[in-house]
Formats: C-alpha cells, structure tokens, sequence
C-alpha cells in the first residue's frame, strides 16, 4: 500500500554541503555491478552557483510488519523499501554546467543510518553518467551505459539523506526512480551489516582459514529484496561438469522465499568483503566487487520440513576476473564429513569462518537423533586459537564444505551463538538437492550442475586459472552389458602437455592419448576411471570410483524353453541373491538356479509364458533384468 503524495512527500529547502565532505582517492578504473566504472566527479561538486536542492522527507509508516513474515527459518532483516510514486522525479532539479545538463533529487529519512535506491528500466545514453551519493559516503559511479539493466541497485550508503545526480547532454531522464531502501535499526538488536557479527567469530584470514583460502573466494554477502523487505544472507559459487565458469550461485531457499522475478534483479552480491587479515578493521572493508542481479533457475519446496531447503540463482553477469573468484567444488555422495568449516557473513557483517571437528549427523531439521536417510546435516561447531565461531542472522545459504573443500551443505537454521556456541546447526543436504524432491529442472541440482551427464558423486572447484591443468571427462554411457565398450569424452582444460588414463577392468587398461580408444569391459561389476592432466605448473588427477557399471549378460532373451544363461565375465561374485517377480510384484518361486563356471542358470520352465524380473543383488548394487519366456 501506497501513502498519498501529500503524506510522504515534504518538500524542505535543506541544502548539504556536500563539496566538503567528498573527496575522491585516486582516479583508478573501478570495478561495480561486474562492469567497470568510469572515474570522475559529479558535475555539481565543482559549481557553487546551482540551484539549492530540495529534499524529499520519506515517512516510514508504509513499513510492512515484521509479524507477516514469521516462518519456521526467517533471514536476518536488513531493511525494507518505501515505494517512490512515479511523479517524484518532477521534484528533482535541473541545472546546466559548461553545456552539461545537470539533474538532481534528494530523499531523507528521518534517523537512518544507511539508504540504497533501486532504479527501473535505466537505459543510459553513451556520455551519460549517474552518481549516488551520501554526506557520508563517496559517490557510487560513475555509472554509464555498460550498466543499463531493467531494475538496476546500490547497495547501502551512510547517512540519513541521499543524492541521486544525472550528468547528461539530454534534458531527459533514462530511468525510473522506484523504491528507496532503508537500513534496519529495530529497537533493542546490535547493529547490523558492519560490525553487527558476535565477538565469538573468527575472521576468514585467521589461520583457521589458511586451507581455505580458495573456496572463501566463491562466498558472498547477498543483499536479498522480497517485496518491501530487504534481508542479509550468505551463499556461493558452484561449480558445474564444463568447468566453464558459469555463475552459479548455491543459497537457501528461505532467503527471499517468495521474492519476484524483478526481485532477484535487484539482489545485490559482495565477494571478497572480508578483513585484510585477523583483526577486526575499525573501518569498513572495500565492498565494491559487486554483482547486481540474478534469475531463480531451481529451488526446494518452501517446507522445510519436508524439503533440503536449497536455491540455484544464475548471477546476471559473469563475474570479473579482478575479483579472483572461485567455483566451489561439490560433493553429492551423501558420506558423513568427519571435519570441515563454513564460510559465511553473519549479521551481514565481514567474511568469517567457523570449525567443526566431530562427524556430521544426518538427520531433520531440528532433528536430534540420527536418520540414514534425513534431508539435513546436524553440525556442532568447535572452539579454535582465535575464536568459537558459529552462526547467525545472515549466514543462511552459507556453504558447509568437507575436508576435501566440496560442498556439501547449504545453512537453513540452528540454535548456535556466541552466548550458546555448543547448540547444533542444520545444513539442507546437497545430496538431497541433487535429484530428490523431483525429476523437473526446477527441483533439482543435477540438471544445472551436471549439464555432461557424467554422473559424477563429486567434483572439484575452479578458478579458471589457464594457465592449470584441470582434468575431467565424461563417458557416452555408465552401465553396460558384460562386452561391450564406452568411449570416452576428454574435457580437461588449461595449458596442458600430456595425459594419462586408467581404466580399472578394461581393455586397454591405460592410455595416453588426449582422446583414448573405446574401452572394452568383459567383467561383472563397477570399475574406477582415473585421468591425470599433466602440466609444467603441475598435474591434476580426477579419479571416479565405481563410475562404469557392468551388467551381467543375460542368454537366451527371449527363451523358448524358459532357462536363462547369467554370464558375469572371469567369475560369479562371492555374495549374491536371485529373486524372480511377476509383473504384480509378486515373487515366483520355485526357481532353480544352477552355477557352471563364470555363469549361473535360471530356469522358469515350470511356470506360465509372460515377462519377468529377475533381481540380481550383491554387494555393490541391485540390477534388475527383463526376462521373456514364450513357449512354444
């Protein structure tokens, strides 16, 4: 709901002399929204003769109640927005400097800490530039041209009063000024965003996180927008199966549960916000490595008692290579990690990283005792030489990684703090996420992250350094027939001089060609593939246990006489059971099984003609066979 112009709206003529308060550091080519920005100054910072600016009074009785969005897991409020009415830019103001059209319009908010602006349809001309700008903080820009968007954002600058300021050879405005943001300072909670985190946190350049120094690098903050309500989360780059790079971003479902397509336009994503090393700064870090924008691609259902609790975003843009970003690894097994960190932005504040030495527990949400099959991990954090962290507000969708540096966990909620740092955490499985709450791509990982069908259990994170070997490769299939062959596909990246493959079980066993021969498999069971990516800088090897499956083969097929010939290469596994069943689910008995050799006999000549199932089970896996029998 929308106030009336006349309740929001107060024109006051409150002139801020901003030319003493700003000073630009250095004229050095920036880097924001994944674009560069031009450095320069604001046309009215150099002209002391321009109209005094009228500032717009916000009043924030249009704030929607926190009451609406009480869930079972709520992200840490950042804020919320006021709607602006669309006559508002007929408030700013227009000058002219040296041929240079000058446009102005102020907004203040009584007692805010920290504003942002949110912008639609910006469509720059070449020569515009757009600033945004406190009494507080630099100007944000320039923006140009390169950063048109639909719904474009900045993050949140000090102060209560904010300045947006076109300057343009066109007595137009090519965009459309839609919501002003304003930092939460709800009665009786510590700050948020800097400085907000609990004094138990330890930051990311502590010697905890000397092993993590890449994957910090896929981490971010995420400025969330859902309606009018902003929130403070935390998620990461993942990689996929190409190694390409694509921006991917693993985050939770809760954070921005019910945001808009036009919503995840104006979420706003901080890398490498983070202490320069183990002390807390005194004064707020550089947060410019910023991307604006993403798109939904895949999500859990919003239960989370029922659902891992995931969310897939692809980022609007790629990311720059100035911020040295990393593509995290994954891992999807489901294997218990006995040891691991997470890597997170509690209360939306720097980078910080927190230990757990005891195995995982999967279990439910909130669940207490251990479940084979539950859809999150239970995850207790231990003291460290520099702190006891955990996690807060702010850290939802933050990766839980393994000790290999895979992720294998999203954050959904818990009971740890600095006052209660023993209480467990619970992390929405990954290998839930991966394919377990539905085959549609909008249910799943898989379908995004393994776009090679490789069916890999894990795989390793990147940096696009190609300058690396980095090993991977794909098969045409990954279940065959005792005797037949599968080719492999090579998609090793980086500057590499050779290669090496190994090939448990088949024929060849080895090769060094890029491309190697098809490979034939003539035994019963699941056999490893290893590919080492040789390099000057070093080599990389990726091993996939158990990655070829191979069946039995089964002869004659139909049969007329109804006995049935299970070949399993050089000899029958040492633990193994025969079921047969009807096309009811019914089990068919007697059957007589006979063993000659490398080979068992089925025979089901004693019952009626029709189609079988005949479940083959060993240690290793159950295979089930499509058994005709036409009598004759």
């Amino acid at each position: 709901m929308r106030n009336s112009k006349k309740d929001i709206i107060i024109l006051l003529q409150r002139v801020i002399g901003v030319r003493r308060i700003l000073v630009f550091i250095a004229l050095v080519p920036l880097v924001l929204n994944g674009q560069v920005m031009e450095p320069c100054f604001p046309a009215s910072l150099n002209d002391h003769k321009l109209t005094p600016l009228p500032f717009i009074v916000l009043e924030e009785n249009n704030v929607t109640s926190k009451k609406d969005f009480v869930k079972q897991a709520l992200p840490l409020p950042a804020g919320h927005t006021i709607p602006l009415e669309e006559n508002i830019p007929m408030q700013g103001i227009w000058d002219t400097i040296d041929e240079t059209f000058v446009w102005r319009i102020g907004f203040y908010v009584p007692g805010a800490s920290a504003l942002n602006i949110y912008l639609s349809n910006m469509n720059l001309r070449e020569g515009d530039k757009l600033f945004i700008y406190t009494t507080k903080d630099q100007p944000e820009g320039a923006y140009t041209y390169i950063n048109n968007d639909v719904l474009f954002a900045v993050g949140f600058l000090r102060g209560d009063s904010l300045l947006v300021e076109l300057n343009t050879s066109y007595h137009t405005l090519p965009f459309r000024l839609t919501e002003v943001g304003v930092a939460d300072r709800m009665a009786g909670l510590a700050g948020r965003d800097f400085g907000g985190a609990g004094g138990c946190e330890v930051p990311v350049n502590c010697e905890e996180g000397d092993s993590w120094q890449s994957e910090k690098n896929g981490v971010a903050r995420v400025l969330v927008k859902e309606a009018t309500n902003l929130f403070w989360c935390t998620g990461s780059l993942i990689n996929n199966t190409n190694n390409d790079g694509k921006p991917y971003f693993l985050t939770a479902n809760h954070c921005g549960e019910y945001a808009s397509a036009l919503d995840y336009r104006a979420w706003i994503f901080y890398f490498n916000y983070e202490s320069e090393d183990c002390e807390l700064p005194l004064t707020e870090p550089d947060n410019s490595h910023r991307i604006n924008g993403a798109s939904l691609l895949a999500h859990s259902r919003y239960d989370i008692d029922e659902a891992a609790d995931f969310k897939l975003l692809l980022l609007n843009r790629d990311i720059p290579e100035s911020y040295h970003a990393y593509y995290n690894g994954w891992d999807r097994s489901g294997a218990v990690s006995p040891s691991g960190v997470t890597i997170h932005h509690p209360q939306g504040d720097i980078k910080m990283i927190s230990t757990y030495t005891d195995p995982i527990i999967s279990t439910e949400y909130y669940g207490a005792e251990p479940i084979e099959n539950g859809m999150y991990w239970k995850v207790e954090w231990a003291e460290t030489k520099n702190g006891y962290g955990v996690t807060e507000g702010g850290s939802s969708g933050s990766p839980l990684f393994n000790p290999e540096g895979f992720i294998i966990g999203a954050l959904t909620g818990g009971e740890a703090s600095c006052s209660y740092p023993e209480q467990p955490d619970y992390y929405g499985k990954f290998s839930h996420a991966w394919e377990s709450e539905g085959a549609d791509s909008t249910r799943q990982l898989k379908y995004w992250l393994d776009p090679l069908h490789t069916g890999v259990k894990s795989l390793k994170g990147t940096n696009l350094d190609t300058t690396l070997a980095l090993a991977n490769f794909s098969s045409d299939v990954l279940e065959i027939t005792i005797g037949e062959q599968v080719n492999y596909v090579n998609y090793s990246t980086g500057n590499i001089t050779g290669y090496a493959w190994y090939f448990e079980g088949g024929e060849p066993s080895y090769s060094e060609a890029e491309d190697p021969p098809p490979v034939r498999y003539n035994t019963f069971g699941a056999f490893g593939v290893t590919l080492i990516a040789k390099s000057a800088n070093g080599n990389d090897t990726l091993h996939r246990p158990g990655y070829i499956h191979v069946l039995p083969m089964m002869v004659p097929n139909p049969s007329a006489k109804g006995v049935y010939r299970l070949t399993f290469g050089k000899e029958i596994p040492s633990t193994i059971e025969i079921n047969v069943f009807d096309l009811l689910g019914r089990i068919v008995g007697p059957v007589f099984v006979t063993e000659n050799e490398n080979s068992l006999y089925i025979d089901l000549s004693r019952h009626a003609a029709g189609l079988y199932l005949i479940h083959v089970k060993t240690d290793e896996r159950l295979q089930i066979l499509k058994a005709f029998y036409i009598k004759k």
